[in-house]
């Protein structure tokens, strides 16, 4: 059995600060249209570094979404934003 923790972020936020696991990003609008911009998943303790995953939103809606990364990352966790909080993403790791 897999157990994973979940963050639920909408702005910049450190997840992890230790090396891990990322297993999913879930990905879900909570307003009528997203202000574009991109979500940005680093390997690292602040916004810099290894980028582990970048999805750029238009401004269209759009339906909840899951991404498996399932990869390892070694400095820590930190997603980015440089959408508004109006792009929610829970992120899966351990």
């Amino acid at each position: 059995e897999q157990r994973f923790a979940y963050s639920f972020v909408q702005a910049d936020t450190a997840v992890k600060s230790a090396s891990g696991f990322l297993h999913a990003l879930t990905f879900s609008c909570n307003d009528a249209a997203p202000t574009a911009g991109s979500i940005i998943v680093y390997d690292n303790t602040a916004e810099s570094g290894t980028v582990i995953f970048n999805h750029t939103f238009t401004t269209t809606p759009f339906v909840p979404f899951t991404v498996i990364i399932d990869a390892a990352f070694s400095v820590g966790l930190y997603v980015g934003f440089t959408t508004t909080n109006d792009v929610n993403v829970t992120v899966s790791y351990r």
